[in-house]
């Protein structure tokens, strides 16, 4: 593995910090760039009761539903279902563990693994709250809906794409041997308009780390043309040291 070989971190700010430093220490040349600006909204948060079943889809919606909450205990016999270990990891530090739903460890996290977790643990359908992002998939309220759970979609915050400048697009396009991770279909879309902006293109040969096949699928659409080779994509658990070690695997393949 060259030590400069270089790897590009484009979760939102604060999320990149200590898998940067544990990928320096490797020998990795790191850049944090930034694809998306998380931003809270003020949304109503709805009375709880027994019975509910609270959907989070990220460890963004359980920050900003918390930190937008009174602070107080869970109430009694509400589940909170997580797509995913992060955010589960995320709603122990509000949930009592026995609440949470969650698909387990080598599962996909995302809401088709939570929808056969829920599914198996037999509840009643009553109401269903799913705390998201201000734009994303209908697919896990839809399949509640049609199991008899009475569903509200609750947006509470959002992803707004952050503008690369051309020093760093020029960058990434110019590089022939850079790892990029990329954690959400709205990362790749933001990168995908920074380059254009510049009019610039994704580098003839692209090593990626993501965490689901939809953001591999969508990264496959974009080098349909290229050559074969031209593009190399490692799936990741999304907790940092899964995620170091795909980062890192994918470097030395370089």
């Amino acid at each position: 593995m060259d030590p400069r070989t270089p790897v590009m971190l484009t979760r939102p700010a604060g999320r990149n910090e200590s898998l940067a430093r544990a990928l320096r220490a490797a020998g990795l040349a790191v850049i944090e760039a930034p694809a998306l600006a998380i931003e809270r909204l003020e949304a109503a948060v709805p009375a709880l009761q027994a019975g509910d079943l609270c959907v989070f889809v990220s460890r963004q919606a359980v920050e900003a539903f918390f930190s937008g909450s009174p602070a107080a205990s869970w109430p009694a016999a509400v589940h909170a279902a997580a797509v995913g270990a992060a955010t589960a990891r995320a709603l122990r530090a509000h949930v009592p563990a026995d609440w949470i739903l969650s698909p387990a460890d080598g599962q996909p996290p995302d809401s088709e693994s939570l929808l056969a977790v829920i599914e198996a643990a037999n509840l009643t359908p009553g109401r269903a709250h799913v705390f998201r992002a201000q734009r994303g998939r209908d697919w896990l309220a839809r399949q509640l809906q049609a199991r008899g759970w009475r569903v509200a979609c609750h947006a509470v915050y959002r992803r707004n794409p952050i503008a690369w400048d051309r020093d760093t697009c020029a960058f990434l396009a110019g590089s022939s041997a850079c790892t990029v991770l990329l954690t959400s279909l709205e990362a790749v879309d933001a990168v995908d308009d920074s380059l254009r902006l510049h009019a610039l293109d994704w580098p003839q040969v692209l090593r990626a780390v993501t965490l689901h096949e939809r953001i591999a699928r969508r990264l496959q659409y974009i080098y349909a043309d290229r050559p074969e080779g031209a593009l190399a994509v490692r799936l990741s658990a999304p907790d940092e040291d899964a995620l170091f070690q795909a980062i890192l695997a994918s470097a030395r393949s370089a």
